[in-house]
């Protein structure tokens, strides 16, 4: 390995928010790491459950921002540690989730071979809060490393934590004052994936928790597709020179189609309604829309599981 001097800086920046029972987990993943030159960036958004008084006890091994006011948005701690980092490389932690010890070495080694790569990443294992071990998220679903611009219209599939890129490429993928909310991440990947090679390290580099209190797991509207997000693409452009306008709105209308059948078949009527007017604005004229409207209606007069036991005439 390249002694200290001649290795690049990587600043590993992680955003927190109340997570006091794994930041510490989290911070030993990044201290165990075989890369020898790494600063680590840590924005507190604003902490009462003594996450922040964990943080100040790691003194100058890190480099810790304590916000006033809680942000609203996961992407804003993300950008305010990216504005003050001195890294060749920034490679993002979420707060609850942890690495193997050979992530940012592997990293590190793909994009200093190809320049071109703009940002990189790579499998996460998904485990439960109490550390059970689940599946690999998108496990042989990656793109190899090239242009997946054009894929990430479809899907989210790049995992925050999973990702190292050139810390200029970010501040100026998007505003800081454009972002809100949480899920605007894939914002930042499409822009740079439109503009650069996208590098994937073909390994599982880390843990993924899934956490059912999460945002993303809380709120209905962002699953099983992430419509609203699709919408946000549309609405930037970000598709534009990659699709056509009326490719673009097919995908947000099937999304929201899908969405609808999966809450359809749960009898969650409201939520099914809800994706099936995104489905209708976006394709108006859509075969499969309308006839999700009559199932939807028919699933109102006979839910489960009286549907079951006796099917309406």
């Amino acid at each position: 390995m390249n002694t200290v001097t001649e290795s690049p800086l990587v600043s590993v920046i992680i955003g927190t928010y109340n997570r006091a029972s794994v930041i510490r987990q989290t911070l030993e993943s990044v201290f165990a790491q075989t890369y020898p030159n790494v600063e680590i960036v840590i924005v507190d958004d604003n902490s009462y459950d003594g996450t922040l008084e964990i943080l100040r006890s790691y003194g100058d091994r890190i480099r810790l921002i304590e916000r006033l006011e809680n942000s609203g948005s996961a992407d804003i701690p993300r950008y305010e540690a990216m504005e003050v980092c001195k890294g060749t490389y920034a490679a993002f932690l979420d707060s609850d989730d942890a690495w193997d010890e050979r992530k940012l070495e592997r990293q590190v080694g793909l994009m200093e071979a190809d320049p071109s790569i703009g940002l990189s990443h790579h499998y996460l294992r998904k485990v439960l809060p109490d550390g059970e071990e689940l599946e690999i998220r998108h496990e042989n679903r990656l793109p190899a490393t090239g242009q997946v611009a054009e894929a990430l219209l479809d899907h989210c599939f790049i995992s925050t934590s999973s990702v190292m890129v050139r810390p200029p490429l970010w501040l100026s993928a998007q505003k800081k004052e454009a972002l809100t909310g949480f899920g605007t991440e894939w914002d930042f990947f499409l822009s740079i994936a439109r503009e650069h090679p996208v590098g994937l390290v073909d390994e599982v580099l880390g843990y993924y928790r899934v956490d059912p209190e999460s945002v993303s797991h809380r709120s209905w509207k962002r699953g099983p597709w992430d419509v609203t997000a699709m919408e946000r693409l549309y609405r930037k452009g970000l598709h534009q020179g990659l699709i056509p306008d009326r490719v673009m709105r097919k995908k947000i209308a099937k999304a929201g189609l899908e969405n609808s059948v999966h809450y359809r078949e749960r009898n969650q009527p409201e939520r099914s309604f809800w994706f099936w007017k995104k489905s209708l604005k976006y394709h108006p004229f859509g075969i499969g829309t309308w006839m999700e409207s009559i199932k939807m209606v028919f699933r109102v007069l006979c839910p489960y599981p009286a549907y079951k036991v006796m099917p309406c005439l």
